[in-house]
């Protein structure tokens, strides 16, 4: 969990938790988009179970 601060509610104004959440997101896709190696799961074709 990279984003602690987001487990309990430390601010108080809901706009500065707003804009935590925001800049949390913000970093988490940035890691994903620059990932060296893509992660490719939802391209696998998956076998029908049953």
């Amino acid at each position: 969990m990279n984003a602690r601060r987001n487990a309990r509610d430390y601010e108080r104004l809901p706009q500065h938790s707003e804009a935590h959440l925001n800049w949390a997101l913000i970093t988490l896709m940035a890691r994903r988009l620059t990932r060296k190696k893509p992660v490719s799961d939802w391209t696998k074709k998956r076998t029908p179970t049953g």
